[in-house]
Order: structure tokens, then sequence, then C-alpha cells
């Protein structure tokens, strides 16, 4: 017997690692029926403790955001308890939305699908639970909502929103651009279309996860609804896609964090990153940058935050994620003077 317990201890795996991108405590509800969508909001502990004693009013007026990228749902990334710490200090809470498109979910949908749904978790965080000012923290495809909602988003939804930070705003074309069969599957995704079956789904061979054509072919196709931040856009195009960003911070008085990977290995060799993230930051402050019409100073809308060499979502380097979330805390500050 003594034999057969050491073998079933030696043969035994080891315990699974204790959740890597953090533990919080908060509210789990419900702000769709149909779908049937859900968030998770954590709050300051003093406020928490008067949510549990039903005093809902004194429920945080502030909600951060955090809308991760493709295949990601709740603790989408691994700063996700940093953000929430620095939020907490500032009376802001930490909101996780399941949209459709978390997890693999954003094979058959869209961004226009995800900005209804993120416009509908504002309108219940604002009938329901306090919420007055928002703001959008978006990593990867996170990003591309962030830019869509700011433009098709409810408009009084907008007007609440003061802070966008985005993380790894990269573009999903150009690194599909690298693989051996692109010019294939997205002629595919194109053939279907014209044929009427952009909303069928793509071979298993085209992509890691199921897929339609319609939303393969605003992934990686060239000028696709995804398509904001490929290097070879032209400033035209590029201030089409994005012009819209200084427009809401200056009528709304909103800041924009850009923040861009050094190492990010979802970007091609070839883009010169630095230049990137400074064309759009440029585009999304529009005409005449930092100054008024009579030439004076006029804080920008958009600022930018190389994270030299960080990879994608800021998993491997030391301090990448807390020089992130340092730069969303100076902006939430920011907002809470203005």
């Amino acid at each position: 017997s003594y034999i057969r317990a050491l073998s079933y201890a030696t043969m035994r795996p080891p315990p699974p690692p204790l959740s890597p991108y953090g533990t919080l405590q908060g509210t789990l509800f419900q702000y769709s029926t149909f779908p049937s969508l859900v968030a998770f909001e954590s709050c300051p502990p003093t406020a928490a403790a008067a949510a549990a004693a039903a005093a809902t009013d004194v429920l945080p007026s502030k909600k951060c955001i955090l809308i991760g990228g493709l295949s990601d749902g709740l603790l989408p990334v691994p700063y996700t308890k940093q953000l929430e710490t620095v939020c907490h200090e500032r009376g802001w809470s930490l909101v996780q939305p399941i949209i459709s498109s978390s997890y693999l979910g954003f094979g058959h949908g869209s961004l226009e699908r995800d900005t209804k749904e993120i416009s509908a978790l504002m309108r219940y965080l604002n009938a329901h639970r306090s919420g007055e000012t928002f703001a959008l923290v978006g990593h990867s495809t996170g990003c591309q909502n962030s830019i869509h909602f700011l433009k098709n988003g409810d408009e009084d939804m907008i007007e609440r929103t003061k802070s966008v930070a985005m993380q790894a705003p990269v573009s999903d074309r150009e690194h599909a651009m690298m693989e051996p069969n692109y010019d294939e599957n997205i002629g595919l995704a194109r053939k279907m279309k014209e044929d009427g079956k952009e909303d069928e789904m793509m071979p298993r061979s085209a992509f890691w996860a199921p897929i339609t054509a319609a939303r393969f072919a605003s992934l990686q196709g060239v000028g696709g609804d995804d398509d904001f931040f490929s290097s070879d856009l032209s400033d035209e195009e590029m201030a089409a896609k994005l012009g819209h960003v200084g427009a809401w911070g200056k009528a709304h008085s909103g800041y924009m964090l850009a923040a861009y990977s050094g190492a990010d290995e979802y970007v091609p060799d070839h883009v010169e990153k630095d230049k990137l993230l400074e064309r759009m930051c440029e585009a999304m402050n529009g005409p005449g940058g930092g100054k008024e019409g009579d030439n004076k100073p006029r804080r920008p809308v958009a600022t930018p935050l190389m994270i030299e060499t960080a990879n994608h979502n800021l998993s491997e380097g030391e301090g990448d994620g807390a020089k992130f979330v340092a730069a969303v805390a100076e902006q939430l500050d920011a907002v809470s003077v203005a």
C-alpha cells in the first residue's frame, strides 16, 4: 500500500498555476437579455461594501471599461489587476463585459455589432449602476472597437466617454499578409461575398478559429472595416479612418492614449513602429495638431506611448504593463481635473 501511495503521489499532475492575470472580486450582472450578455464590475472597497448593503446610489459614477482582443473574455490582459488598482485608487470602477464577439464569437461578428453592445452596456451602467462618466481601455482588436465606438456609438454615451486608451493598435491585415496562403484565402472571402455567401464559414485551413467570409475580409482585406492601423494607408486614408477621434476629443474634452509595443510579434519587421504611431496620432489630432486657429497652444487629443521592448500584450517585459497602466492613470487624473 505504501508503494501504491508513493506511486500515486509521483503520478499525480501538478496543481494549475494561480490565476495568472489576477483574482478580482465584484458584481456580475446581466446587461442584455437578447442576446444574453453579462459584465463584471469591481468597485473600490468602500463602494463595494456599500453596494453589498444594497446602497446602489454610492456606486462609483466613473466606469472604466476594459475590452480585449480576438478570443479574449474576462481577465483579457496580464495587467488587468494593475488596471483595477489604479482605477480604485482614483474612485473608478473597472468593468469587464462579455460581448457576443468575446472568446470565439468574433468570427461571426462585426465592429458594428460590438459597438451596439458596448452602447447597451453603457446605457445599463447609466440607468442601474450610477454610471455618469466612462473610460475605454482597448487591447488589440479592442482598439478597433474603441475607434469604431467613438464614431458609431450612441451619441449620449460618446459624450459621456472622456478617456480612451489603446494598447497594441496593430493591423490584422499586415500580419496576415505574411502568411503564404494569404492571397488564396482573401480571394476566396471576396468571392464568397460576391456570391452572397458572406455569412458562410471560411474553410478550416483559412483561420485558427471559425470565421465567416465577411469577418475574414473585414480583418484581412485592404480597406476592411477593421483596417484602421495599417502602415501602408496613406495619410489621407488614415485621416478618414481616425480623424473623428480628434473631433470627439475637442467636442467632449476627451483624451486618447495610443500605446505601441516595440517588439510586438504581430507586426511585420518592415513596419517602422515609431513612425506609424506618430502618423496615427497625427491623424487622430487632425489638421493643426496641437495649435488653435490663432496659433495658440492646444492640448492634443491623442498622445503616443512607445514601450520599446514590449510584446503584444505586455506579458514578457518586466514593468511593461506598469508603464501602460501608469499612463492610463495619468489620463484618468486629467479627466477628474477637467
